[in-house]
């Protein structure tokens, strides 16, 4: 276990101070915990922490709450998010199985052992976890986006489609299934429909970003470099883009010497 305690990133205690002074949600928190510890108010800070992505801070609280009460199933949930957030997925499946253990009825604790099933390559078990987590909760839209999701990693398009309109009906705000949904168009073929999802999900780079590969696909190159230079001022760390921008512009000085 020391091993891969070790191999945690150690979060800088600064970045800790300072959210502690400018994020409310998480200063809210910290006054509940200190007149009252308790293992829900230390499980209240754990989540906040988390949200923020102070990783080893959260992970300090949640212990300190499952040592109250070790069979607090939220807390062991976050303990399961906290590794595959630190990229140690398999170090999940552990507290994962335990806040399921703890809470049976749990959909986001079914939610939860999805991802890290998704996150080691196991789609088809991913799978029938976030199906149980609908199944628990059928307003959860996290959890028919993670369907979506899967699906489409699966090439299984019309599943992805309703799951990712199911999910957009429960929150049309929801930006990861518009954008699944766009990707779902994309993988059909059908580019008008992708670019229409696209701004829909209010996600003007993954717009501009297929209509370049569009135009890559006709052999258009100065009009694909130009759609992937939209996307990357939209999105300026977009490192696709970048790539695909400088190979359409040689394409493009190539071609116009054919």
């Amino acid at each position: 276990m020391i091993r891969h305690l070790s191999a945690r990133p150690i979060m800088k205690e600064s970045a800790g101070a300072k959210a502690e002074s400018v994020d409310l949600q998480l200063a809210a928190a910290l006054r509940l915990a200190a007149p009252d510890p308790s293992a829900e108010n230390r499980l209240r800070v754990a989540r906040e922490y988390l949200r923020l992505g102070i990783l080893d801070t959260a992970y300090t609280y949640a212990n300190r709450a499952l040592l109250q009460k070790p069979r607090l199933a939220e807390a062991h949930e976050v303990l399961a998010r906290i590794w595959r957030d630190w990229g140690f997925p398999g170090l999940g499946l552990g507290p994962a199985s335990r806040a399921i253990y703890f809470d049976p009825a749990s959909a986001t604790a079914a939610n939860t052992l999805g991802t890290l099933l998704d996150a080691l390559g196991q789609p088809a078990e991913a799978h029938r976890a976030f199906a149980r987590a609908v199944a628990l909760d059928a307003s959860a839209p996290w959890a028919l986006n993670n369907l979506c999701f899967v699906d489409l990693r699966m090439g299984r398009l019309a599943e992805a489609r309703s799951h990712c309109e199911a999910a957009l009906d429960l929150d049309p705000r929801m930006t990861a299934a518009g954008n699944n949904l766009a990707l779902m168009f994309v993988a059909s073929g059908d580019a008008a429909a992708a670019q229409q999802a696209f701004r829909a999900a209010g996600n003007p780079a993954g717009a501009a970003y297929h209509r370049g590969i569009v135009h890559m696909a006709n052999r258009e190159y100065t009009s694909a470099a130009e759609a992937f230079e939209e996307a990357i001022v939209a999105r300026p760390a977009f490192a696709a883009a970048k790539t695909r921008a400088r190979e359409a512009r040689m394409l493009a000085g190539t071609s116009s010497h054919d």
